[in-house]
């Protein structure tokens, strides 16, 4: 098979195990401050090269873009590469500033443009049941640029974007927990897309302690992290049976709502410590840690069986098999 066929069947779901493997190693980074650079940038190495893949099979294949565009799972996905590509960038700007910010501007680019295409084909041919927890990618997922820009000197963007993404995010949870509660139930193909739910609430918080670490909107948090505490749990408890599903690309979808959770609860403990509230800090540290150790094993987990899936049954077969 020829390097070009081999890229055609590059699954796109393998964007948010970018996403989650890249944002990991900002979460590790929070927790040790005097590498971070060096972490940032050692976990973004694979996804990067992960996303030139997806790429280079949308460039030598044009006709999957509209052919993925047009499916309701696979569209709400597609923008996880350019989610990726701001984290990358963010780990490149020690090291790089400029291409940095110009990547971080052009990833945020791609991601209206994905945008832009879900909404047209969605609208198009839509259907409730269509309604997948994934469909929160590419409206809310614009707030990973409000993460990742420490240092990108673009706070007029950065607030745009984030605003844009949360008000997405107040109005399509109350559609979609609709959707869950009393439309038929979601496939076991697309079942996986359900640890999502955990994403949003996480995504938000850590978004808006980027953009305001110091002096945030304290009724903002009394509300916000209690939520993205009970969907990270709700996404806990569902990960009981999701782990049984057989595999499937779209085991992605269990990294980066992990990793964000953790992420987002160590900002939240930065914030406690500048205003001394220890007893608060402290618990808060404690359970994002407990997070991070999880998201951690999530990550490789999910790795390994992507590795096992599509490399690892064909290199330790028996030879008589």
């Amino acid at each position: 098979m020829s390097i070009k066929e081999r890229l055609s069947r590059v699954p796109t779901p393998l964007g948010g195990l970018a996403l989650g493997t890249a944002s990991l190693g900002g979460a590790w980074a929070l927790v040790l401050p005097e590498i971070s650079a060096e972490l940032k940038l050692a976990f973004a190495a694979v996804p990067a090269l992960l996303i030139l893949k997806i790429l280079s099979k949308f460039i030598l294949h044009h006709r999957l873009i509209k052919e993925e565009l047009s499916h309701p799972v696979l569209s709400s996905v597609m923008p996880t590469w350019a989610m990726t590509s701001m984290v990358v960038a963010q780990a490149l700007l020690h090291w790089f500033p400029i291409f940095a910010r110009a990547l971080w501007l052009i990833a945020i680019g791609f991601h209206i443009v994905l945008l832009a295409g879900f909404i047209i084909f969605r609208t198009r041919d839509f259907k409730f049941h269509h309604m997948v927890p994934s469909w929160f990618v590419p409206p809310v997922g614009i707030i990973v640029a409000a993460v990742t820009s420490t240092g990108m000197n673009f706070p007029q963007l950065t607030w745009i974007l984030f605003l844009f993404g949360f008000v997405c995010y107040l109005i399509k949870l109350p559609l979609m927990m609709h959707r869950l509660m009393f439309h038929p139930s979601i496939s076991d193909a697309a079942l996986p897309t359900f640890a999502i739910m955990g994403a949003p609430a996480s995504l938000s918080l850590a978004g808006y302690l980027s953009i305001v670490p110091t002096d945030p909107n304290l009724t903002f948090l009394v509300l916000l992290t209690p939520l993205a505490l009970f969907m990270t749990v709700l996404v806990y408890i569902a990960l009981l049976h999701l782990l049984r599903l057989p595999f499937s690309p779209g085991y992605a979808a269990f990294t980066f709502p992990l990793v964000i959770s953790s992420i987002a609860l160590l900002k939240v403990e930065d914030y406690l410590i500048t205003c001394r509230i220890e007893s608060l800090a402290i618990l808060s540290g404690n359970i994002a840690f407990i997070e991070l150790i999880i998201a951690t094993l999530m990550v490789f987990y999910v790795t390994w069986r992507y590795i096992w899936h599509y490399f690892g049954r064909s290199v330790f077969r028996p030879a008589n098999a």
